[in-house]
């Protein structure tokens, strides 16, 4: 289903190789690929017109056929250790149509070590954009510690208040909550990428995230956490 009148194109990037686990997209969490958990919560999005899965990998872009969802073979370059996703969606953005980029339809970034991300969620912020009139959202997760009191080192090894050092001493309870993203659910229109190059969130909408759905797998700790967290259910 469409949003104001304009498709939705989802992009699951799952590229072959990984430092900190070994083909970490096609590790399993409950008996289902991580690659597999990223398409199906797109498929189960309401919002989400058509999927696309990018990778450089043989094996997982047949597995995104055998799924039914659109592949696009990554060039050698955005697929890198150090590509960062505005190369990946460059990438993207490069093979598709001419008419459909100038079409401007919105992008669903789907990372696929967010695994505890659904399609419900992907509902969620697209409903939250609908009621804040924004064509932008970014899903984050609030901090437990705050930034306000933390501080960086001067050449001489001596602290320096990231912030007014004012703010060092004040009650954690007086300062503005802060969130970070999750990596779970990026939102936003092709053109507001191509004019800056880059993923757009300042004056987004934010799509708050439990602790618990924003678990990003990075480390074979993770993967562990997160059956730990399934299995609880």
């Amino acid at each position: 289903m469409a949003f104001k009148d304009k498709e939705v194109i989802a992009l699951i990037p799952a590229r072959g190789g990984s430092k900190g686990v070994k083909r970490k997209n096609l590790r399993t969490v409950l008996g289902k690929s991580l690659l597999a958990h990223a398409v199906q919560a797109a498929r189960d999005a309401a919002r989400v017109d058509r999927v696309y899965v990018s990778s450089d990998d043989a094996e997982i872009l047949g597995l995104a056929r055998e799924m039914g969802v659109g592949v696009v073979h990554r060039a050698v370059e955005a697929a890198t250790d150090d590509a960062t996703a505005n190369d990946i969606v460059i990438d993207f953005l490069r093979q598709l149509p001419e008419s459909l980029v100038t079409a401007n339809p919105y992008l669903v970034f789907l990372q696929p070590t967010s695994p505890m991300r659904t399609g419900v969620h992907i509902d969620a912020a697209f409903d939250a954009m609908s009621s804040a009139g924004s064509d932008m959202c970014l899903s984050v997760t609030e901090l437990k510690k705050t930034p306000f009191k933390s501080f960086t080192l001067t050449a001489e090894g001596r602290l320096q208040s990231l912030f007014d050092e004012a703010l060092t001493n004040a009650n954690r309870q007086s300062l503005p909550a802060v969130y970070y993203p999750n990596g779970a659910i990026y939102i936003f229109p092709f053109a507001e990428f191509l004019t800056r190059q880059a993923f757009p969130s300042n004056g987004g909408v934010p799509y708050i995230m439990s602790e618990r759905e924003s678990v990003d797998i990075d480390t074979e700790e993770d993967l562990a956490m997160v059956e730990k967290l399934c299995h609880a259910n």
